[in-house]
């Protein structure tokens, strides 16, 4: 009975001497491996001068398109057509559309009516022209995504993923 009690005790008395240090070293590598990890990211960033690509909706590039040229900007929206002579696409979100040029990205396989997320540089369009002409949408003909960055979104709601970016745009965090 006195066996039992002493490693009772025993347990009890050793293990805040024992787990705390054993969990707070796993944290302090933890730690340490993600100021690495994001040391890293930050010197890469500043050596290629990469910028975040702020949420922007397609019928604000088709209102003042002009206003966005050289930012960086993350555009979702369904695609419309894509030629792979030219390597641009036509994004189509609500009324609005937008050129997006795609030679950045390499072969990459797009399947017309996903919806599609780029991020890149708004700039003046190029000499290469893509087939706008879309029944009762207004294309932003003076600026054009250079995409360094593409990704499907199949399945996103966008009344929900606007609502956000909104409501993130009034908290003044975007």
């Amino acid at each position: 009975m006195f066996g039992f009690l002493r490693t009772a005790i025993s347990t009890k008395l050793l293990r805040p001497f024992t787990a705390p240090q054993q969990h707070q070293h796993a944290a302090v590598t933890d730690a340490v491996r993600g100021m690495k990890v994001r040391s890293s990211v930050k010197l890469i960033n500043k050596a290629m001068d990469l910028v975040a690509g702020k949420p922007v909706f397609l019928e604000e590039i088709v209102a003042k398109g002009a206003d966005f040229i050289g930012q960086s900007a993350r555009v979702t929206g369904t695609l419309h057509s894509y030629s792979p002579a030219t390597e641009s696409a036509v994004l189509v979100e609500g009324q609005s559309a937008l050129v997006v040029d795609t030679r950045l990205l390499g072969v990459v396989k797009y399947h017309v009516g996903q919806t599609y997320q780029f991020i890149g540089v708004l700039s003046p369009p190029t000499a290469v022209s893509t087939d706008t002409n879309i029944d009762d949408v207004r294309c932003a003909t003076d600026v054009q995504l250079h995409a360094r960055v593409s990704r499907v979104v199949d399945g996103l709601d966008m009344v929900v993923y606007r609502r956000a970016i909104m409501e993130l745009r009034t908290a003044d965090i975007l």
